[in-house]
């Protein structure tokens, strides 16, 4: 299918000449944001966006799609294992994370994501050790983690760096969420817009590609906002991009925000035109590998009523050639 923006489906294919699928992995990680008093992200809860086929307790919660309890209580610590117990934890989610892949696609070529939480807040030892574990048993693609923009020193990037041996890319995921300092402080992202642009250019110095969160819908920002994002977007120069539209998820400070009518979730049509003009002002050369959130109905407050990803990346692609625009256009 021809899209009006350069989809992630596509380029893995011109790159791999097959389709690859992430096996997405929670290392046992915290957050700095979290242990460092700030209580964390307003909109992060208690399971730091781990996927769905690896929490299996959640089972009775989704076959039903009822909220799981929870929606006054703020987020808390995530439990404490070893690195023994983590180290063993990875071996049995990848073989469970395989399983699912082959069950739904076939047999395929695969990735190792490092998905939940702060994926380089450890010990530089601790670090090699679950990297290490998790490509015991490829070959793999790529190694793909997922970061913060002010937890990447240089020694954690040099360690990623010597992973372009073992796979054909490493790629970091730096959460940025919004160019916009006030919106920054107000989600409590605990990093500024320097600090990310600091980040991709040290990731990109050592060969690592780089993929750029953005949430859309934040409180408080409008048009002049994403242009600024977007701007932000193009001066760091990322691989990729991964647009989420804000969800307001059980259990997080922003769902109390939420029950107390102090903030509200972007509708179907608001994230539309939000992606719409985010795209347009992004460089044609820039993958786009999300552009909606994914929260299972099961744990998510708000919108309630937003509708599956198939339908608004039909509704998007219509919308954008009837417009007659394309991503990068309007630059």
């Amino acid at each position: 299918m021809n899209l009006p923006w350069r989809d992630y489906k596509t380029a893995l294919f011109e790159r791999y000449g097959e389709q690859v699928y992430r096996i997405a992995i929670d290392g046992g990680f915290s957050c700095p944001n979290r242990q460092n008093g700030g209580g964390g992200c307003v909109y992060c809860d208690s399971l730091g966006s781990s996927s769905a086929y690896q929490r299996p307790f959640e089972g009775g919660y989704a076959r039903k799609g009822e909220l799981m309890p929870g929606i006054d209580t703020f987020i808390g610590e995530v439990p404490h294992l070893s690195i023994a117990e983590r180290l063993e934890s990875i071996t049995a989610q990848i073989e469970r994370g395989k399983a699912f892949i082959d069950r739904r696609y076939g047999p395929c070529a695969k990735s190792i994501y490092f998905q939940a939480f702060t994926n380089t807040f450890d010990t530089l030892e601790n670090l090699k050790l679950l990297y290490d574990q998790s490509l015991i048993d490829g070959p793999y693609k790529e190694l793909i983690v997922s970061t913060r923009p002010d937890t990447v020193p240089n020694e954690v990037l040099d360690l990623l760096a010597s992973y372009r041996s073992q796979v054909e890319a490493v790629s970091l995921e730096l959460g940025l969420q919004s160019g916009n300092a006030k919106t920054l402080k107000f989600i409590n992202r605990g990093h500024t817009v320097d600090e990310y642009l600091d980040a991709c250019l040290r990731a990109k110095e050592r060969g690592l590609k780089v993929t750029t969160h953005l949430i859309l819908g934040l409180p408080g920002e409008g048009e002049g906002e994403i242009l600024e994002s977007a701007r932000v977007v193009r001066e760091s120069s990322p691989d990729a991009l991964k647009i989420h539209h804000l969800q307001i998820v059980v259990g997080t400070l922003l769902a109390k925000l939420y029950e107390e009518g102090k903030v509200k979730a972007p509708t179907f049509e608001e994230h539309l035109e939000n992606t719409l003009l985010l795209l347009r002002h992004i460089p044609a050369t820039v993958v786009i590998q999300r552009l909606v959130s994914e929260t299972p109905r099961h744990r998510l407050v708000a919108p309630r009523n937003f509708g599956d990803k198939a339908h608004f990346i039909k509704t998007l692609k219509e919308e954008m050639e009837q417009r007659g625009v394309c991503q990068g256009d309007a630059l």
